[in-house]
């Protein structure tokens, strides 16, 4: 049966790139937001060029929000060019309506880190990874219909563009790089380790591998920069213990200590730090230092608006 698209979210013409590259990959996030249309309104407030081809609203509808053989930023990579300009262009992005991430507070669940009645989540509407995963352990749940359509429009575009039928094996793991020249299938969590799109449930990933007869193949450990290094297993377990940490104290500080640990680990500086004897909802989190520069730490927390960085102690101003 063939798919029927809505275009009543389009954005104009002026907040997209018409034409891409060749495509030869696919990329699933979900929107961290309300509806497709609140997060396409915010796509043009935005008004950075952000956005991907496809969004698919809870109730399972899919909404072409520009010709695919577009593009806009929908990454957020910050990889040199012409790798990272090479790799926006030549994917195919498609989002899917979600909250995303939940923080859990007094035994209850809440979205976009705030704790309000109107943020609060239902546990039957939320999914339990177990552990925590990219700085979160629940999810909301994607609905069956928004499943069916997401599988339904990967195996279509998949065969509309001849794109290879393949996804890395560890599905659910961060490759950066490494992954500039692969061409199949893959999340947002395959390319930035601060991202925890698409939902993390192997279910989820078990029916688009199968409905689209995707392959598994692997790929190579990536190490930062092309250099000696850390290699992904390495940084993956490092961030989930660092994750134990800034997950402790209050939600905007835990933030502000994650965007740190993201800035100094951007390609080029490739330096990363292991937190400890953070502050149970407090503004302070210590670290030793693992691999890079000691002397870059200071400079990011400056400009990221720290409190103070001295003697191997972070402290965020509190609210």
């Amino acid at each position: 049966m063939a798919l029927t698209f809505s275009n009543k979210l389009a954005l104009p013409a002026d907040q997209y790139f018409p034409m891409g590259s060749t495509k030869t990959g696919i990329s699933l996030h979900h929107t961290v937001g309300g509806s497709a249309a609140s997060t396409v309104d915010w796509w043009k407030r935005d008004g950075q060029m952000v956005g991907v081809a496809f969004i698919v609203d809870r109730d399972g509808t899919i909404y072409q929000v520009f010709d695919p053989d577009g593009w806009a930023y929908q990454f957020g990579l910050k990889w040199g060019d012409p790798d990272r300009m090479n790799f926006e262009k030549r994917f195919i992005g498609i989002e899917i309506a979600s909250e995303g991430g939940l923080m859990e507070s007094g035994g209850n669940l809440y979205s976009f880190g705030v704790v309000n009645p109107k943020t609060l989540k239902s546990r039957s509407e939320a999914f339990d990874y177990g552990q925590p995963y990219r700085g979160f352990r629940y999810f909301d749940k994607y609905e069956p219909a928004q499943i069916d359509s997401v599988v339904q429009l990967v195996d279509s575009l998949l065969t509309t563009y001849n794109i290879e039928r393949k996804m890395p094996q560890k599905y659910m793991e961060y490759y950066g790089q490494n992954l500039k020249d692969f061409r199949g299938v893959l999340g947002h969590v395959n390319v930035r380790e601060d991202k925890s799109d698409p939902l993390p449930d192997n279910s989820f990933w078990q029916r688009v591998m199968n409905d689209c007869n995707l392959q598994l193949i692997e790929i190579g450990e990536t190490t930062m920069g092309g250099t000696t290094g850390m290699t992904a297993d390495q940084i993956q377990k490092l961030f989930q213990e660092n994750v134990a940490q800034f997950s402790t104290m209050a939600v905007g500080a835990g933030a502000m200590v994650k965007g740190l640990l993201w800035e100094l680990q951007d390609a080029n500086r490739n330096t990363f730090i292991r937190l400890r004897d953070a502050v149970n909802q407090g503004y302070v989190v210590f670290y030793d230092i693992v691999q890079g520069d000691p002397n870059l730490i200071p400079l990011a927390a400056q400009s990221l608006g720290f409190k103070s960085w001295a003697n191997s102690r972070l402290e965020v101003f509190s609210a």
